[in-house]
C-alpha cells in the first residue's frame, strides 16, 4: 500500500469520528514526517554489518596465527599489478603496491566506523577512501585520516613472489 492510499484511508476514518482536517493534520503529519524522514536518518548512522558480498579468494595464500603469506604471482591477487591496491577481504586486508618490489597492508577496518567492504584508492592523493561515509586516510601509515585517525598499517616483507604479511 503506498502512502497516498494510507491517507485516504486516514481521512476516512476520521471522517467518521467527526475529527476537522486541521486537527487531523497537527496531530498525524510531524508522526508521519518523522516516520518517513526519521527512519531513513537513523539508518544511515547505523554501523554497516560489513557483510561481505565480494568474490572470495581460494587460493594463492597461507594463514600461520597473524602471519599471512601471499603469492604475488597467482591470479587471485592480479589486481595488486593492474590496479595497485586490493581489499583481501577474507584476511581483512588492504594491500598496497608502493613499487616493484614494495607493498604495504593495512587493516581494512574503516577507523571511522568499522567498515570493511567499501574501499577506493586515489594513487594521486596517496589515500584510502572509505565510501561509507566518504573519509579519507594516508597510506603513510602516520597521518591521521578525515575521521578515527590512523589506518592501521602491517609489517611487510618480500621474498622472491611471495609477500609476507604480519597483522599485530
Amino acid at each position: 500500500m503506498n502512502f497516498t492510499y494510507f491517507l485516504i484511508i486516514l481521512v476516512k476514518l476520521l471522517e467518521l469520528k467527526n475529527i476537522k482536517r486541521r486537527e487531523f493534520l497537527s496531530n498525524v503529519c510531524p508522526t508521519v514526517a518523522f516516520a518517513i524522514a526519521g527512519i531513513s536518518i537513523i539508518e544511515a548512522c547505523s554501523k554497516d554489518e560489513n557483510v561481505d558480498v565480494s568474490e572470495q579468494i581460494q587460493g594463492g595464500f597461507t594463514v600461520e596465527g597473524n602471519i599471512v603469506r601471499i603469492d604475488l604471482e597467482d591470479s587471485s591477487f592480479s589486481l595488486l599489478s593492474s590496479q595497485g591496491w586490493m581489499n583481501f577481504t577474507s584476511q581483512q586486508i588492504l594491500l598496497l603496491k608502493l613499487g616493484p618490489n614494495s607493498y604495504r597492508a593495512f587493516t581494512n577496518e574503516c577507523p571511522h566506523r568499522g567498515n570493511r567492504n567499501s574501499w577506493t584508492y586515489n594513487s594521486a592523493e596517496s589515500k584510502f577512501t572509505c565510501s561509507s561515509h566518504n573519509n579519507s586516510y594516508p597510506s603513510d601509515c602516520l597521518s591521521d585520516g578525515t575521521a578515527g585517525g590512523v589506518l592501521k598499517c602491517y609489517s611487510t616483507t618480500l621474498e622472491g613472489n611471495i609477500l609476507t604479511v604480519t597483522k599485530s
